[in-house]
C-alpha cells in the first residue's frame, strides 16, 4: 500500500485507512531502535485514550437528549458503528456482554477486600465505559472504604476491562424522603376537634329587622 503514501486521505476508503494506521503502526512498533518503539507505543496509548473518552463523552451526551435512536443509526453505520464497538460504546448485545463480563471479573478481585470490612459493592450501571457503583453494609462512609473504590476498584477494572473510562460512586439508597428530611412532626392534642360542632354562618341581619 506504499501508493497511498501520496494519496489524499478524504480518496481512501474507510478500509483501506484503517489498512494503512495498521501498517503503519507494525512498522514503527517493528523499529530496531527501542526508544522509537516506546515513543511509538506511548503515543498510540494516548491517542487511543483521547479517543476513547472523547467518543464516550459524545455518546453520553446524545443519551443525555434523549438520542437513543440516533445512536442505533450511528451503530448500524459501517463506519461509525466499527468505531464505537472499537472502543465499547453504543448498543449491542456483544458490547454489553463484554462489559458486564469485564466488570464482574474486576469486582471479583477487589470484593473480598471490601467484604472484609464488612462492606459488599453493588452495580447500579454499566454504559459507555462508565461503571456506577454503590457502596452497602458497614463501609458506607469509611475513609478507608472510599481509598479502596477509588485505587483498588479503578485498577482492577482498568486491567480487566479495556474500555472502562471511569468509575462513579453513587449513595447508598435511604429510607428517608429527601424531600421530607428537614420536616418537622408536630404532636396533636388528643382533644383536638372536640366538642365542636360545625362552623355556624354569621346571621344575616337587615336594617330595621334587627334581633
Amino acid at each position: 500500500m506504499s501508493d497511498l503514501d501520496t494519496t489524499d486521505p478524504d480518496d481512501i476508503s474507510y478500509v483501506e485507512a484503517w489498512a494503512r494506521i495498521s501498517e503503519l503502526a507494525d512498522e514503527l512498533l517493528a523499529h530496531p531502535d527501542q526508544t522509537v518503539v516506546t515513543q511509538a507505543e506511548e503515543l498510540l496509548d494516548w491517542v487511543d485514550a483521547f479517543h476513547r473518552d472523547g467518543l464516550g463523552r459524545l455518546v453520553e451526551m446524545v443519551r443525555g437528549w434523549r438520542g437513543e435512536l440516533f445512536l442505533d443509526s450511528v451503530a448500524n453505520n459501517e463506519i461509525t458503528g466499527t468505531m464505537l464497538a472499537a472502543y465499547g460504546l453504543g448498543e449491542g448485545r456483544d458490547v454489553e456482554a463484554e462489559a458486564s463480563a469485564a466488570v464482574d471479573a474486576a469486582l471479583d478481585d477487589v470484593r473480598p477486600l471490601v467484604e472484609s470490612h464488612g462492606g459488599a459493592l453493588e452495580v447500579a450501571s454499566v454504559k459507555d465505559g462508565v461503571v456506577a457503583l454503590r457502596m452497602l453494609g458497614t463501609c458506607d462512609g469509611c475513609p478507608s472504604s472510599s481509598a479502596t473504590l477509588t485505587y483498588g476498584v479503578e485498577a482492577a477494572l482498568r486491567d480487566h476491562w479495556p474500555h472502562f473510562r471511569r468509575l462513579e460512586l453513587l449513595d447508598p439508597p435511604s429510607d428517608v424522603d429527601p424531600d421530607k428530611a428537614d420536616l418537622e412532626c408536630l404532636t396533636v392534642p388528643d382533644d383536638a376537634g372536640q366538642g365542636r360542632g360545625p362552623a355556624q354562618p354569621a346571621p344575616v341581619q337587615i336594617r330595621g329587622h334587627e334581633q
